[in-house]
């Protein structure tokens, strides 16, 4: 008999929160998905790019299945699914998918879902904004002429907490619960 041995590690708490909220079946339940051009559905191709991502393997989303080889894939990801399913095209589709759907939108549905889970009667929210720089050459005058997508992000020079007005920011507001702190905005 073989015996091969699996590593969970802290995986197995955050898959059965992803579980708990609902996230999965949320995401697969308001994107449309045709499951038989793909072997795994959105929600699931999320668990695993979350899992991956706070694996702290920092590796990128084509190595993601290499991430899993050693892990219990059926126990977390779902049944019946091993690492080798887990192809950068299912990934990559899968983020095409939520953006076009909208990923500010699918998050607030989300956070909204989380919430109600849990239980929190959120009276109260706090509201912050922070910004980080970028670095690199980002041509963002092209696209101030454009009437492209306004859910792109655009890079901008600006006032900075690392007074570096010279390199390009991009700012982030949330909006947390007051109560466990989660984010729902």
């Amino acid at each position: 008999m073989d015996y091969v041995s699996e590593s969970i590690e802290h995986l197995g708490v955050v898959a059965g929160m992803y579980e708990e909220l609902g996230i999965g079946e949320l995401l697969d339940d308001v994107i449309e998905q045709d499951l038989e051009q793909r072997q795994l559905s959105v929600g699931q191709c999320v668990k695993a790019m979350v899992l991956n991502g706070l694996g702290l393997a920092q590796r990128r989303l084509y190595l993601t299945a290499d991430f899993f080889k050693n892990k219990p894939v059926d126990l977390l990801i779902g049944e019946n699914v091993e690492a080798s399913m887990i192809t950068s095209d299912a990934l990559s589709g899968t983020l095409d998918d939520i953006y076009s759907y909208g990923a500010s939108g699918l998050y607030a549905l989300a956070s909204s879902e989380a919430v109600k889970r849990l239980g929190l009667k959120s009276k109260v929210g706090h509201d912050d904004i922070t910004s980080f720089h970028v670095d690199g050459n980002y041509d963002n005058e092209a696209l101030e002429d454009s009437q492209d997508d306004a859910r792109m992000v655009r890079l901008s020079r600006g006032y900075s907490r690392d007074h570096r007005p010279d390199l390009k920011q991009i700012g982030l507001e949330l909006i947390v619960e007051n109560k466990a702190k989660l984010p729902i905005a």
